[in-house]
Parts: C-alpha cells; structure tokens; sequence
C-alpha cells in the first residue's frame, strides 16, 4: 500500500483558505499514485475558538465533499481532520475517510487534552468520541488515532487486537518526535503514518514567544524503521509504500508476539 501524509500549513481560523491550501496539497500527494493520502487534525480550522459549533462541518458540507471528488477523480482514499458534529449537534474533533466510491467513515477523537485556554481546552470544546475507529478498504483494515489519543498506549493495543493492520495518526501539535510513531509500531507489530501540521500558532499566551508547529511527519514501518519522515516545518508531502503483509506475517508469529504475551488478567484497566 502506497501512503502519502500531506504536511500543511494551517492558518487558525481561516477555514475557506485552508481547504483551498489542504486540497492543493493533495493534489500534490496524487501525483504520487497513493493509495490513501493523510491530511492532519483540525487541518480547516486549526485551534482557534471557544466554540467550535461555528466552526463545524458534518459529512454533507464543502470541506468532505471537496474531498470525496478529489478522491472519486483520482481513485485514492482521503483521511482529512475537521470539526464534525454530533447527532445532537455538539462539536467533535473528527477524521473524515472518504474512498472513491464515497463515505468509508468518520471517527471521534476519544482522549481530550486537558488545557486552561478554552480554545485548546478539548474537554470542554468537544463532545469525546465513544467508539474505535476501524475502517475497511482495499483489503487493509485501517485503526485511526487523532494526535492526544496516542498518548494512551491502551487505543494502538486494541486498534490492533481489533484487526487493524495499519495505524493512521492524524495531529495538531507544535512537536511530534518520529520516536512516537516508532515506538507504538514497534511495540504493536504495525506499520504508523503520523502526519503533523506546521506553521505558527494563531494565538499566543500572553507574554509567551511565538508557538511554531514543526511537523516532523513520518510513515514508519511494522518494526518501527522510518521509511520517510519530514523535515524543515515546512509544507510538502512524504510517500512510502508499506508492506501490509510483513506486517501481517509478523503479528501471525509466535516469535516476540506482544499481542498473544499481554496479560490483561493481571491489568484489567488494559
């Protein structure tokens, strides 16, 4: 499977200029054949209110549906991060997946980062999510990840034991070490596309420095082994093929298999 991750600039705030920017970029990414291209958390809005039900899309709206023609035209599936709505109307941070014969899903962010600013503040911004998100296509069984849930061993650990054979990480955070990524496939036996935003914060604590986003993206291999990472903060697009089936075969082994050797008689919180 060949992945791309689109690095991209968000301004906070500017939503209409940020989907033109986000849907240039993919289009960059397209030029490469992948079969699924990755865009970040948040990637229309960035942080940048305290109410971000002015701010959110459902699946019918401009941001999706720019998307799912690109995707429809290109023959790839798109996983893009925007503030979705909840059936009650409450704003989730979400990811849209989008193949080229429609809507594969959508997943809300289920670990909300705990901030004193209200607009960074995601357990009162957003309605948590309540379920995993696995999705199935061309054969892959995909787990998604948005930015903070990877801070919780326990999602990557029961992504996989529900099947995924490739963890997507969709972020929004001024630092995100390849390491990370490296650490949950390793341990985890699956390959990780982690992509990051770069560009500066739209808003500052008082009387702090400016706050940069660095990116850093990466597609990293079932071992843990960077296959292409991201440099610079710059915007650009990072490509690799991923061997789903070495993964596959390694997870099967009974050599070092983290999933079948955990012992959750012994953590049931895990």
């Amino acid at each position: 499977m060949r992945i791309a991750c689109v690095q991209v600039a968000t301004v906070d705030g500017e939503i209409d200029a940020n989907r033109v920017r986000a849907l240039r970029l993919a289009e960059q990414a397209l030029a490469n054949s992948p079969d699924l291209v990755i865009l970040p958390e948040l990637v229309t809005t960035g942080y940048c209110t305290d109410d971000y039900a002015t701010v959110a899309e459902n699946v019918e709206g401009p941001t999706v549906r720019a998307f799912s023609e690109l995707a429809a035209s290109s023959g790839a599936s798109i996983a893009v991060g925007l503030v979705t709505l909840t059936a009650g109307g409450r704003p989730q941070n979400g990811s849209v997946l989008v193949s080229p014969r429609g809507l594969i899903g959508t997943y809300a962010k289920s670990h909300m980062c705990v901030n004193d600013d209200p607009r960074v503040d995601e357990s009162r911004a957003f309605a948590r999510g309540e379920a995993l998100g696995l999705f199935d296509f061309a054969g892959v069984r995909i787990g998604v990840m948005i930015c903070y849930d990877g801070q919780h061993g326990e999602l990557p650990v029961a992504l996989v034991a529900g099947g995924a054979d490739l963890l997507i990480w969709l972020n929004n955070r001024t630092s995100m070490p390849v390491w990370e990524a490296a650490a949950i496939a390793r341990f985890n036996r699956v390959p990780v596309a982690a992509v990051n935003r770069v560009g500066e914060a739209g808003w500052q604590p008082a009387g702090a420095p400016p706050r940069f986003f660095t990116g850093v993206s990466a597609i990293v291999d079932h071992e843990g082994e960077t296959l292409a990472a991201a440099h610079g903060g710059e915007e650009t697009v990072i490509v690799s093929d991923v061997d789903i089936e070495a993964g596959r075969r390694r997870r099967n082994s009974h050599v070092l298999n983290t999933l079948r050797s955990r012992r959750p008689d012994l953590y049931p919180l895990a």
